[in-house]
């Protein structure tokens, strides 16, 4: 017997939306694209695009027509207050990163969540995209020793490691087992808010190693990641390559080529992916892999990094969030 299709709300269509999780949606036989929120005097133009039955300018609105799920897809400044929304309404709830400008804020969705025996999860798409998959399976349960995340960007932003390097924090915590015991840091330019980059050194309790960095005065923009272990190695360059080593026989596999076409930045870093994932938890029911908890973990890290670097956590008074960074 077929199952009746999920009812799909979406809160903001941005950028991020257009490229990712929209045409994933859309896509998807089982989802009935029901309702968008939308600031836009005029939103009929993406109501027609994307084929949701209505617009409406709130979520209390969005939520009054019982939803089986919500994607919240706002600035980060506007999480809690949808996150926390849909949940007391009963929604699961899919969130761009990070969850809240606050680790308490996000812990405090967590348990929410848990509370309401909702599915939370957050769109660390890292962890689904094919060339990190493929190398953190290269160690198995047991993890990498060591790994070293960078992610560099040519112009600074402001909240850049928060904003940005958060995605290479939350790929050491998968690579390397257990939580963070130590955390050493080194940040480089003059505004605390909008730093040049920051170097980091994380043990863990699984004994393994990881190293970020973060630079945004860097020439051009540059994502890679280099995991080790049990004598075997893994070197991504995302988001199209992972070089796979083992007794001395490197694999390459390049992500690009498709069978139809060309693979899109939806598809290699894993945005697709996640939306799959975050909707087959809302059918049975399970724990997202980048579930609102994992989300509140990788937060805590980064405050740990950002304080030990001596920078900020919260979130300047009055500063919005802005970027002079490109690709």
């Amino acid at each position: 017997m077929s199952r009746p299709p999920l009812r799909v709300g979406v809160v903001g269509a941005g950028n991020i939306a257009h490229i990712a999780q929209l045409p994933t949606l859309v896509a998807r036989d089982d989802v009935d694209l029901d309702v968008l929120v939308s600031r836009r005097e005029d939103p009929s133009e993406l109501v027609r695009r994307w084929g949701f039955s209505t617009a409406v300018p709130t979520i209390e609105q969005a939520l009054e027509r019982d939803l089986d799920a919500l994607f919240v897809l706002t600035p980060r400044s506007e999480h809690f207050a949808g996150v926390s929304r849909a949940l007391e309404a009963s929604v699961d709830v899919f969130c761009e990163k990070p969850l809240a400008t606050a680790t308490s804020d996000a812990e405090r969705l967590a348990d929410l969540a848990d509370e309401r025996d909702r599915v939370l999860m957050v769109g660390f798409n890292r962890r689904f995209a094919p060339s990190y998959v493929a190398a953190r399976d290269e160690f198995g349960d047991a993890g990498a020793a060591f790994c070293i995340a960078q992610k560099n960007r040519r112009g600074s932003e402001y909240r850049a490691t928060f904003e940005n390097a958060i995605h290479m924090v939350d790929l050491l915590r998968w690579f390397c087992p257990g939580e963070p015991v130590d955390v050493s840091a080194h940040a480089a330019g003059d505004d605390p808010w909008e730093e040049d980059g920051v170097s980091a050194l994380v043990r863990f309790a699984g004994g393994g190693t990881g190293v970020l960095t973060a630079a945004r005065n860097a020439g051009a923009w540059a994502e890679k990641l280099d995991a080790y272990g049990a004598e075997r190695s893994a070197e991504v360059v995302a988001p199209d390559t992972v070089t796979l080593t083992r007794d001395g026989v490197s694999t390459v596999r390049s992500m690009s080529p498709e069978a139809f076409g060309w693979a899109t930045a939806t598809n290699t870093f894993g945005f697709a992916a996640a939306v799959h994932h975050f909707l087959d938890r809302v059918r049975d029911r399970g724990a997202p892999l980048t579930s609102g908890r994992e989300a509140a973990r990788t937060q805590a890290l980064l405050d740990e990094i950002l304080q030990a670097a001596g920078l900020p956590v919260k979130e300047q008074e009055g500063r919005t969030w802005s970027s002079h960074a490109t690709r």
